[in-house]
């Protein structure tokens, strides 16, 4: 068998089918008919075809005569498709790209053959421009209900070199009585309306066409599909008869205006006056010409010069009531599928069902470009066949490739909108600083096309940085007095000396909780209770409180190492904290500081503090499980589920800076309790960071068996002496 027969077989079995016809006499009685009767079948089929191929002539010709239809089409593949598509293979590195877009989590090691199957699928985008001819393909779709997509392959090279648009009224689908294809190399025909129009008799393939194309060379998306339909239906069809009737009612009331908008005279004439005399007077106030014909605009003329008596009728005065023409233009736009104020410029506008109507919308343009990527529910629709299509031309399995569709964000909120939302939720005017500067560039970063938020901030803060050094450079120098010197405020945040040499012993934490969250991650994933480990099979039997003693195991195994090396970190920060208290104690003999003791005061207290932790991240996983089990998942995949649970590494840094503080600030209060000290005074570092509690609480004095130790991870608080 040559290779491109080997080629084609592999594809149309990945497609759900065997390359063989199925022959008259193997009737499927196992299967349900689609077929309402078969002695009328063949008409039935005729009766729809034709009556689809004049509802899209129909549709055709309004989008000619009426702008409503087109502009409607217009907006709505615009809207849906703004921006295209990309299609990103996971683990690859365009998928570590979006991520860090996005402030996810990004994966450690890219997965094999993920890179080579994202040139494959790049170079098949830029090839055919797909990306670029969605926003075609969606508007045609909507049109005509139908859209097949002939992708022109070369079986030699493996390529698809374009992807050619087939005209909706020519394509016949040769599907049998069961929705199958009797000759899946023969799945469509193309036939010619105008002298083969008998071929929408044949089931299955036609006796004549013009040209036949195998299954996989042609794509067919049906909109508004049922299973045991053919072809799909026009957005547009049920919207033609309101548009008939809402044509003759704006026709009318155009005449009506026209012969109705302005006064009439009534004339009367002598008794005496014979017909001969009737028509002279006629002709000569200009009703009609010397021939006896009406002149132009003669309806509208209301001045006259004669001898006989006006009576004047005055014009119709209600000819401002189009209350059921306006009735029937709200029906056609609710046929549309656009809220109207969209198209109409805000006319009539009532902003509180718009605000409910505009999301509805953006759902309809959501469900658009899903029908786009994923197909009907044919066996080859949807762009996605065509990716796996091209990806089997290339020699990769699509079943062992993940990728995403990505389409861009539908929202009600404008580039400015978001800006501004942005802006108060990170303290503009006065306010709380709500999130962080990574997260606010996030936020904003499709607007400026930001692709790394994390590397931006950093520019940011170096160039803040840059530009503080050229102020401060550019100032003259500082001389202060002796007395000045003396009466100088003392430090606010006391640790905030011993912060950078804090940064080190926190890097070195840090490292030691992401190693625990790895080494518990591995042994989670691998765990195996008794002789039987946990696998798909078995999940639905397997209890949550199971799982979640599983998880404890491996904790518990693992704890005793991230313990020596946290209290290691503990230590460093622990005796800097109790330096430092030493140094504000006012009394000449200082306590001694013993660092074998506040190593030992560390390990005691540091068990219950990763127990805590444990209890934290056991809270997230029951509700990542419910999750889970709802959705009957798989032991493996719930485990990856869990994994950025588990593998926080935002959470690893925040644990390792908030364990460093509080060995600080504990150490602290013992070398103030060892020193005699009965209060101590909060003393926090007030700037835009502070928050409303440790603001609050700023300046209060607490006996030190009460102070309230930290408010929250970042607390930047310090604790001063309090003479008596």
């Amino acid at each position: 068998m040559s290779r491109i027969s080997q080629l084609t077989t592999k594809i149309f079995d990945y497609f759900g089918y065997a390359k063989k016809e199925v022959s008259s006499d193997n009737r499927k009685t196992d299967q349900v008919s689609y077929s309402e009767s078969p002695q009328t079948q063949v008409f039935d089929q005729y009766k729809v075809s034709t009556e689809r191929i004049q509802i899209i002539r129909d549709v055709r010709k309004l989008f000619k005569t009426d702008a409503r239809f087109k502009i409607t089409n217009l907006r709505l593949g615009a809207d849906a498709t703004r921006g295209g598509c990309q299609v990103i293979v996971q683990g690859s590195e365009s998928h570590r790209k979006h991520l860090r877009k996005l402030g996810k989590p990004q994966p450690k090691r890219l997965v094999p053959g993920a890179n080579t199957a994202q040139q494959v699928i790049d170079d098949f985008i830029r090839r055919t421009k797909l990306s670029a001819k969605s926003t075609e393909h969606l508007q045609v779709l909507l049109r005509d209900g139908d859209i097949f997509l002939n992708p022109i392959v070369d079986l030699g090279s493996g390529l698809i070199l374009d992807i050619k648009r087939g005209p909706a009224t020519t394509i016949k689908r040769n599907s049998d009585e069961y929705g199958d294809f009797p000759d899946i190399e023969r799945a469509f025909s193309q036939i010619d309306p105008q002298t083969q129009i008998h071929s929408l008799m044949d089931i299955g393939p036609p006796k004549s066409s013009r040209e036949d194309f195998a299954l996989y060379q042609m794509n067919h998306i049906r909109w508004m599909s049922e299973e045991t339909e053919l072809y799909g239906t026009s957005h547009y069809a049920t919207a033609r008869q309101l548009h008939k009737i809402l044509l003759k009612m704006e026709i009318a009331a155009a005449i009506r205006r026209e012969f109705r908008s302005v006064q009439k005279e009534y004339h009367r004439l002598p008794d005496t006056a014979g017909e001969a005399e009737v028509a002279e007077y006629t002709r000569r106030i200009g009703l009609v010409d010397d021939k006896g014909n009406p002149t132009k605009n003669a309806h509208l003329l209301s001045t006259f010069v004669g001898n006989a008596d006006l009576q004047t009728i005055k014009a119709d005065a209600n000819l401002s009531e189009m209350g059921d023409i306006e009735y029937f233009d709200d029906l056609l736009w609710l046929n549309l599928g656009v809220p109207k104020a969209i198209l109409t410029s805000g006319q009539n506008l009532n902003r509180d069902i718009l605000k409910v109507q505009y999301p509805q919308y953006l759902q309809s343009l959501d469900s658009m470009t899903d029908l786009l990527e994923y197909g009907d529910i044919g066996q080859y629709s949807g762009y996605r066949a065509l990716i796996d299509l091209q990806l089997m031309l290339a020699g990769i399995n699509p079943t062992s490739i993940a990728y995403d569709v990505v389409w861009s964000t539908k929202t009600t909120e404008t580039a400015l909108e978001r800006l501004e939302r942005v802006q108060k939720a990170r303290g503009a005017n006065g306010g709380d600083i709500l999130i962080t500067n990574v997260k606010a560039i996030q936020s904003i970063a499709g607007d400026f096309d930001i692709e790394d938020p994390v590397e931006m901030a950093m520019m940011i803060e170096e160039e803040r940085a840059r530009n503080a050094a050229l102020v401060a450079k550019s100032l003259p120098p500082k001389e202060e007095s002796a007395d000045e010197e003396e009466d100088k405020e003392p430090i606010t945040d006391v640790a905030a000396e011993d912060r950078s040499k804090l940064k080190e012993a926190e890097v070195e934490a840090e490292e030691a909780v992401l190693r625990f969250f790895n080494a518990v991650n591995k042994r989670f994933t691998n765990y195996d209770s008794g002789n039987e480990g946990i696998t798909d099979s078995a999940i639905l039997d397997y209890a949550e409180d199971e799982i979640l003693n599983a998880l404890e195991e491996t904790w518990e195994a693992e704890q005793g190492k991230l313990q020596l090396s946290l209290v290691k970190a503990m230590t460093i920060a622990g005796v800097m904290g109790a330096e430092k208290a030493a140094s504000l104690l006012a009394t000449e003999i200082k306590p001694r500081i013993v660092r074998s003791d506040i190593r030992e005061d560390l390990l005691q207290q540091s068990a219950q503090r990763i127990k805590d932790m444990k209890e934290t991240t056991l809270k997230s996983i029951r509700k990542e499980l419910a999750t889970g089990f709802d959705n009957n998942l798989g032991w493996r995949k719930i485990a990856k589920r869990l994994e950025p649970i588990i593998l926080d590494e935002a959470r690893a840094s925040l644990i390792a800076r908030n364990e460093l503080s509080w060995a600080y600030d504990r150490m602290q209060i013992r070398t103030y309790k060892g020193a005699g000290v009965k209060k101590v005074q909060c003393n926090e570092d007030i700037d835009m960071k502070t928050c409303d509690k440790c603001r609050s609480r700023h300046g209060n004095v607490y006996d030190i068996d009460d102070y309230p130790g930290l408010a929250h991870p970042l607390c930047r608080v310090s604790w001063l002496p309090v003479d008596e």
